[in-house]
């Protein structure tokens, strides 16, 4: 029996706006959007990326916490997380982004549950220190590789598996080399046509459910 693990991005994909990407701009006053090409590009890795972003950030904990507060789930999130539940599929998020926002968007939302594999961010000196506790053993461009963390998850488990990836950006190119299933939209369906990678556009998660049923992927409801 093959069992379906599910890996999703949370910038843009379980958020439905990149929150990492706009606490940068906000509180850098936009300073951050020249290292973005670089990044792009490959010029510049995401550790280098995203410690230099930070370190332009000058605010408060507090005027980062309350910034926060206008963002949102992507539809149909939390119903999709109910539901893997009731299936018993394994769900991971997996972020290039940093922990305190993901966490602090998760427990609003009464998601504490949900494991999180990212970089860590901490709030201190009026600014954002980041550090990156995932070691990446072939990647050299991302902060916390989501192939490696896939590969690494894969290998808890006895029985063959099937592994199922929702992203959207380019930090989920190295996620769509060990994922047999990827779902793309905006930058990373980009970038699966341009690589010639198969994949399913969706907007939201109600079109993930629809498109992995239609895949025999929930079956077991069957």
């Amino acid at each position: 029996m093959t069992t379906n693990l599910v890996f999703c991005d949370f910038d843009g994909t379980i958020s439905r706006r990149d929150i990492g990407y706009n606490i940068f701009r906000h509180f850098s006053g936009g300073k951050n959007e020249e290292l973005l090409p670089d990044w792009k590009s490959g010029k510049m890795t995401t550790r280098d990326c995203l410690t230099a972003e930070a370190a332009m950030v000058n605010a408060t904990p507090a005027e980062i916490y309350e910034f926060l507060e206008q963002f949102e789930l992507n539809r149909g999130f939390v119903d999709f997380v109910e539901l893997l539940k009731d299936l018993k599929i394994p769900l991971v998020v997996l972020s290039d982004g940093l922990d305190f926002y993901i966490k602090y968007i998760l427990e609003k939302n009464k998601l504490t549950d949900l494991p999180v594999l990212s970089n860590i961010g901490r709030l201190e000196d009026n600014t954002i220190k980041v550090e990156f506790p995932h070691d990446n053993h072939s990647c050299e461009r991302c902060g916390s590789c989501k192939a490696e963390r896939i590969a690494e998850f894969r290998a808890t488990f006895d029985t063959p598996t099937r592994s199922i990836f929702v992203g959207d950006g380019y930090s989920d190119a190295c996620a769509t080399r060990e994922a047999d299933i990827v779902l793309a939209k905006k930058d990373l369906e980009e970038y699966c046509r341009a690589a010639n990678i198969e994949y399913s556009s969706y907007d939201d998660f109600y079109d993930v459910v629809r498109i992995l049923d239609q895949m025999r992927i929930f079956n077991s409801r069957d």
